[in-house]
């Protein structure tokens, strides 16, 4: 018989190469789990999401700061995609409401603030409690259309992908978040693949807030809200307008029954025309500032450049009285109230909103 067959070691090479191919199988496996845990968007997707989630939006709410010296806001302001703005704020340390629509800036206010903020040295047409008034857009340095809109705040955030600088895993408000910065501005998403933008600070325009994005049902909500602040400016005053006096007409008071008094009242030049102007006209005995002898109201609508006569007559005991017992030298005196808007900008302002 032959001798037997030596031994190959067969066994041992199918188990080793059995047993390296379980072990490659772990590490292969060990790889792709790892790859699972590690994948999702990168920090440029998630930028592109926050930008798309921001587009879709009809209205963010910003708190923070708005503005710089001069003219800075601290508070929340809704602001919609047309670039209408809302809301409650502290502005150089008064508390107001404000409302920027459609290139016209009107504050809500209490008579402390306003007789601050007004020219002259009677604004008889203040009263107690809070009141509407126009102020010039130029006050407030801020334009909500161009730079805090939906549309406008997810162009700045894809802008961010073009940032020299690498984006820095951080927390903003207890939120995982990622923080872009340039040289104009930082930026703060939440870092998952849906993100969203939590704070936008910016130089130019100088705004320092956090953003919170609002959806339909939300957003709808703030223009129902804007559509009845505006019907509520048709009592409103400008507060940056005033008229002036360019003639007195002479005669008219000397009877003690009353006085009639008549002036060209010139347009304030900042103001478009036709404007709807409520005139107070006063007398004074004696001096400037001498005893009060009565005021009447005169409503002209002056519709181009050039003035308007307005006129009314002051009849008052304080006159006859006056007229009888010594009568002599009498100051008159005018004081305005502008319309903040007219019947027809207030429904131009509410027909803006359709758009929204």
């Amino acid at each position: 018989m032959p001798p037997p067959r030596r031994s190959g070691g067969g066994g041992a090479l199918i188990a080793a190469i059995l047993g390296g191919g379980l072990v490659l199988l772990l590490i292969i496996g060990v790889v792709v789990y790892a790859v699972a845990i590690g994948g999702g968007k990168t920090p440029d997707e998630k930028l592109t999401a926050a930008a798309s989630n921001l587009s879709s939006s009809g209205a963010v709410a910003l708190d923070g700061t708005f503005g710089g010296s001069g003219g800075s806001l601290q508070g929340e302001l809704n602001v919609t995609k047309g670039g209408r703005a809302t809301g409650p704020v502290t502005w150089n340390g008064s508390k107001v409401t404000l409302l920027s629509a459609d290139g016209k800036l009107f504050v809500k206010a209490d008579k402390t603030y306003w007789e601050r903020e007004i020219s002259g040295d009677d604004p008889f047409f203040l009263s107690d409690g809070e009141q509407w008034g126009r102020l010039d857009e130029n006050e407030l340095n801020v334009d909500f259309q161009k730079n805090l809109t939906p549309a406008a705040l997810a162009t700045k955030v894809r802008s961010a992908r073009n940032s020299t600088t690498d984006p820095i895993e951080t927390t903003w408000k207890g939120e995982q978040a990622l923080k872009f910065t340039s040289f104009s501005s930082t930026i703060y998403i939440t870092d998952d693949d849906d993100a969203e933008l939590l704070r936008y600070e910016a130089t130019t325009p100088r705004v320092r807030v956090d953003v919170t994005p609002k959806e339909s049902t939300d957003a709808s909500s703030v223009i129902s809200d804007m559509r009845t602040s505006m019907g509520e400016l048709k009592d409103s005053f400008n507060a940056s307008a005033q008229p002036r006096v360019s003639e007195w007409k002479k005669g008219g008071c000397n009877s003690d029954s009353g006085c009639t008094v008549e002036a060209k009242i010139r347009p304030p030049y900042n103001v478009e025309t036709p404007v709807t102007i409520d005139v107070r006209f006063r007398i004074t005995a004696g001096s400037l500032s001498g005893s009060d002898l009565g005021n009447c109201t005169s409503t002209i609508t002056i519709s181009s450049s050039s003035p308007q006569w307005a006129s009314c007559r002051v009849t008052s005991s304080a006159w006859t009285r006056w007229a009888k017992d010594s009568g002599g030298t009498f100051y008159k005196h005018a004081d305005y109230k502008v319309i903040g808007a007219t019947e027809e900008e207030v429904q131009a302002l509410q027909n803006g909103l359709d758009s929204e």
